[in-house]
């Protein structure tokens, strides 16, 4: 017990808060460490984003150090465990403080430091909200550190067998940047794609230039692509940050048109298909008012068409020709008939049929958690599976399973029909039934009746094995004569 006690005082004075990071290989020599899908707390000490380094033969690229000096030092550590090489070059792919403030500890190491021009304003005025939001301790030793390069422009830089193009993604803004490495087939792109979290319009971003990079980004050559939040990395990482801002424009477009106000607009566009993402709350009206101010600037200005003024003089009518004109007789086209008339009346018009409307399937009604004893009384009550869904903390892939049971339809149809869920976090709280996982996100099926664990599914990470293993939980449950 003494033992425990006293590593645990060296792990607490060496790092001053423990950020719990484990690498996620993406492809061969880069690795990332995934951040939480939240804001800024206490509780994560600035762990939002994610960062990554990348090996080469004469050292390590990181792309983006951190929240904090503590933070860049854990992942270091990590480094070192693998293979003991320098630092050679950090890379910003942003300005905001979370990105880059773990520089400073690189520095120290003889790193090179480039980030975006916007960087410097933090030199001028150091003083950062973040310290403000963590606790002291995740805080200690981190400061803002002036960085060798700023980036204003396209850079190539060559780090040991490695060809690597640093861009600002968006010509015109100078806080972000990205980082293709061609012969990995991969890019960094930090935070101009949004995975599991609603994209933020802010520091006066554009809307339609944001539109026009994915554009480009899509168009580069790669096949995994790292952005600041989420952990897809496939061409799909791109999809949930495009249909949003496409939409976005799309239904604002569509309001300014018919004349209608920002107040009008902030009303009608909620745009539920994205209310589950992460932050939906904080940043949906703030990006509606914003690409509104900038979409009404664009809206062009109808001009009436002036009156057309006849340059020929009228001509004077006398009375002897306005008789002439009274008493002149009708022209010689031949008044219809009684019968021809009534024809015409009679005649049908033909039936307009309607076009058939595609069927659209209602949505789903959201997978709703209880507490375990809640659970256990529900489960047995309406004779369904009692299903625990467990995660850990810093768990990329358990983020990405709970987005996936909040937007798959199929999946929470399946879930509300045979299951009652409970969530829990086995970082944080033990586990009911003596349920032991080693692998997250798992899965555990129970019999609410007998309390037995039927089935413990570890380490989800496809949609088609997540709908195949609720499928098989049902089908067992049948079996036996329980479930309806």
């Amino acid at each position: 017990m003494r033992y425990i006690f006293s590593l645990l005082f060296f792990t607490l004075s060496l790092f001053g808060f423990d950020y719990h990071l484990k690498p996620y290989t993406i492809t061969k020599g880069v690795e990332c460490f995934f951040g939480l899908s939240t804001k800024v707390s206490e509780i994560n000490g600035g762990n939002i984003i994610n960062s990554c380094y990348v090996e080469t033969d004469e050292g390590y690229i990181v792309i983006d150090s951190g929240p904090t000096y503590s933070y860049a030092q854990q992942a270091y550590k990590i480094m070192e465990e693998k293979r003991k090489i320098p630092v050679k070059y950090v890379i910003n792919t942003s300005s905001d403080e979370v990105h880059m403030l773990g520089n400073g500890f690189y520095k120290e190491q003889g790193a090179t430091l480039i980030g975006p021009e916007a960087y410097r304003t933090y030199e001028t005025n150091p003083k950062t909200t973040i310290q403000e939001v963590i606790s002291s301790d995740a805080f200690v030793n981190t400061r803002v550190t002036p960085l060798d390069t700023y980036a204003d422009h396209d850079i190539m830089i060559t780090v040991g067998n490695l060809d690597v193009k640093i861009s600002k993604t968006i010509q015109d803004n100078n806080r972000l940047l990205s980082v293709h490495i061609p012969s990995r087939d991969i890019i960094f792109v930090g935070d101009m794609v949004f995975n599991n979290r609603l994209p933020a319009l802010k520091h006066n971003r554009s809307l339609i230039k944001w539109i026009e990079a994915l554009k480009k980004i899509e168009q580069t050559s790669w096949k995994r692509l790292i952005s600041a939040h989420g952990i897809k990395t496939k061409h799909s990482a791109l999809k949930n940050t495009r249909s949003y801002l496409s939409m976005l424009r799309d239904e604002l477009q569509s309001h300014i048109t018919q004349g209608e106000s920002q107040e009008k607009a902030l009303e009608k566009i909620t745009m539920y298909s994205f209310m589950e993402d992460n932050l939906y709350n904080e940043w949906h009206r703030k990006n509606v008012a914003v690409a509104y101010d900038e979409l009404i600037k664009l809206k062009p200005k109808v001009s009436l068409p002036a009156p057309v003024v006849s340059k020929e003089t009228p001509k004077v009518v006398t009375k002897k020709e306005e008789e002439k004109v009274a008493t002149k007789t009708p022209s010689n086209k031949e008044t219809p008939k009684k019968e021809d008339i009534k024809k015409e009346d009679t005649k049908k018009e033909p039936i307009k049929k309607e076009p058939i409307k595609p069927k659209v399937s209602p949505k789903e009604p959201n997978i709703r958690y209880y507490s375990f004893s809640q659970a256990l009384k529900k489960a047995r009550a309406n004779r369904k599976v009692l299903l625990i869904k467990i995660r850990s903390d810093n768990c990329p892939f358990c983020d990405e399973l709970d987005s996936i049971m909040k937007r798959n339809n199929t999946v929470k149809k399946i879930i509300n029909q045979n299951y009652i869920m409970v969530n829990m976090n086995n970082s944080r709280e033990e586990l009911p039934l003596g349920i032991k996982v080693g692998v997250t996100p798992s899965l555990a099926f129970i019999r609410p009746d007998t309390k037995k664990v039927m089935m413990i599914t570890p380490g989800i990470e496809a949609l088609g094995e997540l709908i195949s293993i609720l499928k098989e939980g049902a089908q067992d449950g049948r079996k036996h004569g329980y479930l309806k």
